[in-house]
């Protein structure tokens, strides 16, 4: 990278000034009230907090840096059929206002995982269901922290695991310290950093390209503009079906059975501020995604005839909106530390939902399994150490993501997709089905774990088929020796491969199915743990209805279910005091006929 795009003086205070708000704000919840002295306070936030506060903390915590960072170089190098992700994304708070998250906050429950075992009675399946999110969240923080680092080290002389190293220990304090109510404060303020960041850039970049108008027309020229592909191919990256079905999948582990999600919506005042709290999110999902897709035009429109990638200016696409923004605010001091801080900020709030979860899942998952004579402050001292040592291992995940290269947001993705879609089919198993026992929801979660992995890391090792769109360094500055201009002749057009299948060398069997769009993975593990698991249900023995609580059901699963439950007509109720058993077509002709008085059990 070009020696003049580095931090100034100015940047590295603006930086470090967040970084310093944010620990001030841990130790501020930690002298503050009850002092982070039970686990309620510090899991639950002492269940005072507005739905507000909630509603930025949740999605602050689920737009990572990893959006802030893949969206703009998705845009730049694949166009702009991901946005309309945007319509298929925001179905997702909806499902988890109005069906999973008042399942939860109804019973009460500081894990999720205590659902689990409520209602299949297995303490097995609450533990694997635990396990995967502990699996989940830790691989996770590494992508989150790593995405960022890299970035900023490609802007600055500081080494990527100098700045891993010490965003994740700013991370890990504030969390430790402030409890659940440093984590959604931090993320409140982080979340302004962020917009404010993404805005800086964007107007820059539009002063700097002659307008919006001009943005859209040169994108267009280079064949950016583009939301709708009818291709049911499933082999294409991104489709209208992938963009609208599969990222609906996608999205459906965050915001209604996640870890994260449940603690916020409880730790809210009442069930209302609990459900405005993610419908909230609806808005902001939207803003935020629009916001990198146009800032993702813009960076095309300023690289339309000098790819920095082609060109050897940066290493990798997780590079190209640092480097745009000190080509375009390098000479306004503080501007480009304050994107750099907006990235962060993006990491960082993601972080900590994760530590104070994983956190939680442990202590009431497992060690309060052995461990629940202590009193509570112990419990509370015990949940701070376990913060403190998961902050420890993300960033020891993050060297490992290190290794694996590609883009962070695809990365994010594909693996959030497969790790979280089991759970959400277990949760479908027991909230949908009551047919669905602890024996095929185990088998059906690790059948779904097993196959979502296997598809995921499949994908990962086979060649990858080029979607990018094409590319130029025809106004790079280069010198004119023959030999640069041939080279840089060469790197000049990259041309989109698409599978079809009418090309003579097809994918094999196997290499069809890895060459799946990641976006799909998610949902075929959904599917996979629902129906495996209701199979063997049905082989092992299903469980009757009338031993699945109503509480632990969905409401509209409950009356759907219902109208095909022939044991409807054989419901118990109570005549004048005493117990009997009466068909419900016929109490109003009993009422009618004996002035009896019948109160359903």
């Amino acid at each position: 990278m070009a020696s003049d795009h580095q931090f100034s003086v100015v940047d590295y205070v603006v930086f470090v000034g967040m970084l310093l708000i944010s620990a001030g704000i841990g130790v501020y919840h930690a002298c503050a009230g009850g002092k982070q002295k039970s686990t309620r306070e510090f899991l639950m936030a002492d269940k005072s907090m507005q739905f507000l506060p909630v509603a930025i903390s949740v999605l602050a915590s689920f737009f990572s840096a990893s959006t802030l960072l893949g969206t703009p170089a998705e845009i730049y190098q694949f166009g702009t059929m991901y946005w309309i992700s945007v319509f298929s994304a925001v179905m997702a708070p909806l499902t988890g206002a109005f069906l999973f998250g008042p399942l939860f906050y109804k019973l009460k429950v500081v894990s999720v995982f205590e659902y689990l075992e409520l209602r299949f009675h297995s303490k097995t399946v609450r533990l694997f269901g635990a396990f995967v999110f502990l699996l989940r969240a830790t691989l996770g923080m590494g992508i989150v922290l790593y995405g960022p680092s890299t970035a900023l080290s490609a802007v600055t002389e500081i080494p990527v695991w100098v700045i891993i190293v010490c965003v994740g220990a700013v991370c890990t304090f504030y969390t430790t310290m402030g409890g659940m109510k440093a984590v959604i404060w931090t993320d409140v303020f982080q979340t302004l950093v962020m917009i404010a960041g993404m805005l800086a850039v964007f107007i820059q970049g539009c002063i700097n390209s002659g307008g919006i108008a001009e943005i859209w027309r040169i994108s267009d020229r280079g064949g950016r503009i583009s939301f709708f592909d009818f291709d049911p191919d499933p082999h294409i990256r991104h489709s209208f079906w992938t963009l609208i079905v599969g990222i609906y999948f996608v999205w459906l582990p965050p915001y209604t059975v996640d870890q994260q999600m449940v603690q916020r919506f409880a730790s809210t005042k009442s069930l209302k501020h609990a459900r405005w709290a993610l419908l909230l999110n609806i808005p902001g999902m939207f803003i935020i995604i629009t916001l990198c897709s146009v800032t993702g035009l813009a960076l095309y429109a300023h690289y339309a005839d000098c790819d920095p990638l082609k060109n050897k200016d940066i290493s990798n696409p997780n590079q190209l909106l640092p480097y745009f923004v000190l080509d375009i605010l390098g000479h306004l001091q503080g501007l480009p530390g304050l994107f750099v801080s907006s990235l962060f900020s993006g990491a960082l709030s993601s972080v900590s939902s994760m530590l104070n979860s994983l956190a939680a899942v442990t202590w009431e998952d497992f060690l309060k399994l052995k461990y629940s004579h202590l009193p509570d402050e112990k419990a509370a001292i015990i949940t701070k150490g376990l913060v403190f040592i998961y902050g420890c291992l993300g960033v020891g995940v993050a060297f490992l993501v290190k290794e694996l290269g590609g883009t962070v947001l695809q990365a994010s993705l594909t693996f959030n997709g497969a790790a979280g879609a089991p759970l959400v089919g277990l949760f479908i198993l027991g909230a949908c089905f009551t047919s669905a026992n602890w024996l095929g929801a185990f088998v059906g979660g690790m059948f779904g774990l097993g196959f979502g992995m296997w598809l995921s890391i499949g994908a990962y090792l086979t060649k990858p088929l080029d979607f990018r769109l094409p590319t130029s360094t025809d106004g790079c500055n280069i010198t004119s020796n023959m030999s640069s201009l041939m080279m840089s002749s060469t790197t000049t057009v990259s041309v989109m491969s698409t599978y079809s299948p009418s090309d003579p060398n097809k994918l094999e069997s196997l290499e069809k199915l890895y060459g799946l769009s990641y976006l799909w993975f998610s949902a075929l593990g959904v599917l996979s743990t629902v129906i495996i698991g209701l199979i063997v249900s049905l082989i092992t023995g299903y469980t009757k209805s009338e031993d699945v609580e109503e509480r632990l059901q969905l409401r509209i699963c409950h009356r759907f279910l219902s109208c095909f439950n022939k044991d409807k007509h054989n419901l118990k109720y109570q005549v004048n005091g005493s117990n009997t058993d009466l068909r419900e077509d016929n109490i109003d002709g009993k009422i009618n006929k004996n002035k009896e008085t019948f109160t359903k059990l």
